[in-house]
């Protein structure tokens, strides 16, 4: 059987099928060679065809319409159309607008130049250089002409016009007259550098100062007639700046750092040395004017406790013996307590916060009415307080040893105190049969429980509250760094403590005229004050709002609003109570917050403190009472009861919001 080929159709026999057959020559030749001639033909034209295309078209007398492409003259009428369309036809500029904004734009001579000025300050170059194209025509740093650097404009107040002027930074001097147009350029080679624009007017030199950046740049400078200084004191190799609007003075403090300003205005300062920043404001309102700032960094004090020893005492850290190099500031001297109306003395008190510590009279919406010293001042008043400053806090552990630290102001690595910035309860509480003061001269509110206690503060008003475990806390910090030395009642006074019967009545410091010490009488049998609160420790307990523990799962809470007894919710783990006995070791939080930890001291020995827990849900009093000394101090810490103890021993505080 026969078969054909593909494409051209030609005869051709299977092997394996027609080997028997008869050779047929018309059939298997001579048609064969038809077809090839036919279609070897039909090509060769075509060739010729293409040849011949390609010359018409190359002439250009070959038109769509001869192919068919187009009806007559279709093309013609199309392109008279197409040359008739404008933008507004085809929806790109309707009414003209953007030809006219780009006409308008091109016509001004500074459309160019105002873009380029607000971004030429970032084109930055090394000092001798220019940004400019390289000899390869790219864009590069070349070598800066030895006219200078960064242009700087110098503009006149008309009472200048006809006066000789200098710019001058060490070496560099540029001088010149102030002609009618009142300005002036210099071209300046220093970097970081302050230059002075001075004239003379009348036998006075007036100034204005401008810095250059750490790259070239433009810069301006106006001369007013104007004078005046800002003399600020801060740390020698401080980097001072004073800034108003867009000028910006640089000095460096040999100790002081002054500036010649030549506008009014409230100037600010800012002064840095490594990590630490102070800042302040200086109001000049009139040429003239000679103004003072002094500006200090945080002052951080700091104690190392060594927990494997049993002295309760606690090493002061200077900077050289500071591992974490947190402290800026040490004392060389130890507070004196006073004994009745005698002097005291601590260095602590020349600064903040301690030195912030102050007897106010507040009203029940918590504003100050008065602050001791002043004639409206009285410790009669419904709310006498004591204000303790926003302080901040670090503490560090290596091995035994804890380190403790109090800060001024903020300071990386240290964090704001929550029970700073508080006014707490010059006294304990008493009760008027509505709501909770603090007075002298009256039995403190005592036999109540805590909930109650804490429902009598709140009658006073919303910034009212409970003393709670925040402030306790702050309290304890500021006295061991100040003191360092856990033993209150050896460095202060022991309180009132020594078997006696009943309470005394607030008021029994009253006569001290130093904030710490004890009062007149024999230690054990007269009330203490720290900073002016009196009776932290003896005469009566005091609850503590914001603290429970649950067996001995401690809690504490820092939200005013979501104090309550019995229960966690709201409240954050804070670690576990040692069962009872002496404090030996304590728990200590980043931001201040502490507890008793382990056991196993004495009334002499570590934390010479007595610390009580229990099972189930139990709340928090402090402080110790009239009759035991043994078990009283500023560390007494006695979780033992539940919500519905009270006892004649056990009084409060008042604590208001600022």
């Amino acid at each position: 059987m026969s078969k054909t080929t593909k494409n051209l159709g030609l005869f051709e026999y299977e092997k394996d099928k027609d080997g028997a057959s008869t050779f047929n020559i018309e059939q298997a030749l001579n048609d064969n060679w038809d077809k090839l001639d036919n279609e070897v033909a039909a090509r060769v034209k075509t060739a010729e065809l293409a040849a011949e295309v390609k010359k018409v078209v190359k002439d250009g007398s070959l038109t769509a319409a001869d192919l068919g492409a187009e009806k007559a003259g279709a093309a013609a009428a199309l392109e008279k159309k197409v040359d008739a369309l404008g933008a507004g036809d085809v929806g790109a500029d309707p009414t003209g607008t953007a030809a006219s904004a780009v006409s308008t734009h091109n016509k001004s001579a500074s459309a160019h130049s105002a873009l380029f000025a607000a971004k030429q300050d970032k084109i930055k170059g090394t000092k001798g250089k220019y940004l400019g194209f390289t000899a390869n025509d790219t864009v590069g740093e070349v070598d800066a002409p030895a006219s200078g650097g960064s242009r700087i404009t110098l503009t006149f107040a008309s009472d200048f016009v006809g006066q000789a002027w200098t710019l001058k930074s060490g070496s560099e001097t540029y001088t010149g007259t102030v002609d009618s147009s009142r300005t002036a350029t210099v071209s300046v080679l220093g970097i970081n550098t302050t230059y002075t624009l001075s004239a003379v007017l009348s036998g006075t030199t007036y100034t204005a100062e401008i810095t250059t950046k750490a790259y070239y740049t433009a810069l301006a400078v106006t001369l007013e007639k104007f004078r005046s200084t800002i003399t600020v004191t801060v740390d020698s190799g401080s980097t001072v700046t004073a800034t108003l609007g867009s000028t910006v003075l640089t000095k460096t403090s040999n100790g002081t750092a002054v500036f010649t300003v030549g506008k009014a205005g409230t100037w600010a300062i800012k002064a840095t040395k490594g990590d630490q920043t102070a800042e302040g404001t200086v109001s000049i309102t009139a040429s003239g004017q000679s103004k003072a700032l002094t500006l200090s960094y945080a002052n951080v004090f700091g104690v190392c406790w060594d927990t494997s020893n049993s002295s309760t005492a606690l090493k002061r850290l200077t900077q050289s013996t500071d591992p974490y190099g947190l402290v800026t500031k040490s004392v060389t001297t130890e507070p004196v307590p006073a004994v009745g109306t005698g002097p005291g003395s601590s260095p602590f008190d020349a600064y903040m916060p301690w030195s912030g510590m102050k007897e106010c009279n507040l009203n029940t919406a918590g504003t100050v009415t008065a602050w001791k010293g002043q004639s409206r001042f009285s410790r009669s008043g419904d709310f006498v307080m004591v204000f303790i400053p926003e302080f901040y806090v670090a503490q560090k552990r290596s091995g035994t040893k804890q380190y403790l630290y109090v800060s001024d102001k903020p300071k990386t690595g240290m964090t704001k105190h929550p029970g700073s910035g508080k006014y707490v309860g010059r006294y304990h509480m008493n009760y008027n049969g509505l709501s909770a003061q603090s007075t002298t001269g009256v039995i403190p509110y005592a036999d109540v429980t805590r909930a109650r206690a804490s429902n009598a503060a709140k009658n006073n008003g919303s910034r009212y509250h409970l003393y709670d475990y925040a402030t306790y806390c702050a309290i304890v910090f500021l006295y061991i760094v100040e003191f360092a030395d856990w033993n209150c009642q050896t460095k202060i006074g022991r309180g009132y403590t020594d078997s006696h019967s009943a309470a005394l009545d607030s008021g029994t410091t009253d006569r001290m005229t130093y904030h710490t010490g004890r009062a007149s009488g024999s230690d054990g049998g007269t009330a203490v004050q720290y900073r002016w609160i009196e009776n932290l420790w003896g005469n009566v307990y005091q609850w503590v709002d914001g603290f429970n523990a649950n067996d001995t799962t401690a809690y504490y809470c820092t939200d005013p609003s979501k104090y309550a007894d019995d229960t966690a919710t709201g409240y954050t783990n804070i670690g576990t109570l040692p069962a009872t006995g002496w404090i030996k070791d304590l728990t200590v939080t980043d931001n201040g917050l502490l507890i008793p930890k382990t056991p196993g001291g004495s009334e002499t020995t570590y934390v010479p403190d007595y610390v009580g827990s229990s099972s189930g849900w139990h709340v928090l009093f402090v402080g110790g009472y009239w009759y035991s000394s043994t078990y009283a101090g500023l560390l007494c810490f006695d979780a033992y009861y539940d919500s519905s103890y009270s006892y004649s021993y056990v009084s409060a505080r008042l604590l208001c919001e600022p």
